[in-house]
């Protein structure tokens, strides 16, 4: 893919991790004002699995439209000949 479309998919999912941050607020706080709901850990789990999916897969688009990966493997592996070896 190009940098073209890493970066469209980036704002993308970044303005819909934004909607959906806001969403995932909104349940917290209607569940918080129910007085006889049941209430259970699984629950705040399973209404975040779809913000976290949403976060890694932005976070991944941004990763890849700016090429941070490659940009840290190239600095990982410099490496100098020494002088007077033949390259390979």
């Amino acid at each position: 893919m190009s940098t073209i479309t890493h970066v469209l998919l980036a704002i993308v999912l970044t303005l819909f991790l934004a909607a959906q941050a806001r969403s995932f607020v909104f349940v917290m706080r209607c569940r918080r004002s129910e007085p006889n709901a049941r209430r259970r850990r699984s629950d705040v789990l399973w209404t975040s699995i779809p913000l976290l999916i949403v976060l890694a897969l932005a976070a991944r688009s941004w990763v890849a439209a700016f090429d941070l990966e490659r940009a840290a493997s190239a600095a990982v592996s410099t490496v100098v000949p020494a002088t007077g070896t033949p390259p390979r």
